[in-house]
């Protein structure tokens, strides 16, 4: 799967328990879940801003995408 960044948004990395990993910004962060065929508790996503990580939590999430206005398809 191929996706382009727009580097003036926040980027996502999204971790699966393998070590299998992508990046994307919040509008492909539902497919990008859905084409690395992640389970629930097996993976994790970090937020890149000012090319600093941090790990996102449930609540974080749900204010990203509510910000957003986009739905969350997934489970985390």
């Amino acid at each position: 799967m191929k996706t382009t960044l727009d580097s003036s948004r926040k980027v996502y990395q999204v971790v699966k328990s393998n070590g299998d990993q992508a990046f994307c910004n919040i509008d492909k962060l539902n497919k990008v879940v859905k084409d690395m065929r992640t389970r629930q508790g097996y993976f994790t996503i970090y937020m890149f801003w000012n090319n600093k990580p941090k790990r996102v939590t449930k609540t974080d999430l749900k204010k990203f995408f509510e910000g957003s206005h986009l739905k969350q398809e997934f489970d985390y």
